[in-house]
This record gives C-alpha cells, structure tokens and sequence, in this order.
C-alpha cells in the first residue's frame, strides 16, 4: 500500500530533519563557535609551546580536543621545554595547578611533540591556561633561556 505524502508532509518532514541537524551541531564540541588556541613564543621565536584547541591530537588517538604543540623553530643545538598551569575560577576562588613540563628534542628537522598535560582531556570555559617555553640544553636543564609565557582564559572550553 502506498501512502499519500503531499507538500505539507514533505514540509513537515524537511523541517524535523533540520532541527535534529541543528541540535546535533550544537550539541557537538568540535563546533564550538570560539577557538581558545594561543602559543607562548621564546623571545629570539627558536621555540613555541602552542595551546591548539581544536585538532587531531596524538598521532594514532583520534581527535583530541585540547592540547600543547612543542616546537623547535631554529637549527641552534638547543631544545625546547614547555610548561602547563591551569587555574580554575570557581566561587570558593581560584585554583592554579601545575601540570608539569615536557621537552623537545627532535631538531628543527625534527616532529613537533604533541603533550596533553589536561587530567581529563580538556579545558573548560572560564578556566585559565597559562604556557612558558624555553630553549633548554638537554632534558636535564629545567631553567632555559629566552624564555616567555602566554595565558588565555578559555571562552567555551
């Protein structure tokens, strides 16, 4: 049996298969309508931690909202180290945590180090990513030279 489909069911139909689309594209973070990506850069611009918020993360992990780039810019023999803080604004104040370093020494030649330092994979809105980045001598040297920080607030997580 076939059954009558007008103009009106056909408009019907059209306008219910727009609004599922619509509120699964905002429901979907990888739509988010703010991109939070920033990048610390050392003084003499050898080396850069950069804060990507949308992106593939991880070579072989599939998309990862919310990492830090490491990389070295110039043939110097140096390597770059980059450190994380994020700090959480909340009513009873703020909140800064350390989440620690990561080195580069892959070269300029070399792959850029992908670091996801974020304890559940992801900033969220109203918090603050704070990134410094060095050139360092090893990854023994935690001091570094020409180093500069960045901090953003994140606008939608």
């Amino acid at each position: 049996m076939k059954l009558p489909f007008g103009r009106s069911a056909r408009r019907v139909s059209t306008l219910a298969a727009a609004s599922i689309g619509t509120v699964l594209l905002l429901s979907n973070p990888a739509f988010a309508s703010y991109n939070d990506g920033f990048a610390a850069i050392t003084t003499n611009s050898c080396g850069s931690a950069i804060f990507v918020d949308y992106g593939e993360g991880a070579a072989g992990g599939g998309n990862n909202d919310d990492y830090v780039l490491i990389r070295d810019n110039c043939s110097d023999s140096h390597g770059i180290r980059a450190w994380a803080w994020v700090t959480e604004h909340t009513s009873a104040g703020d909140l800064t945590y350390s989440l620690g370093s990561k080195y580069n020494g892959n070269g300029v030649a070399g792959a850029d180090l992908v670091w996801d330092p974020f304890i559940d994979g992801n900033v969220r809105a109203g918090d603050t990513v704070k990134l410094k980045v060095c050139l360092v001598d090893g990854s023994g040297d935690t001091t570094g030279s020409y180093c500069d920080t960045a901090t953003h607030t994140s606008v939608d997580g």
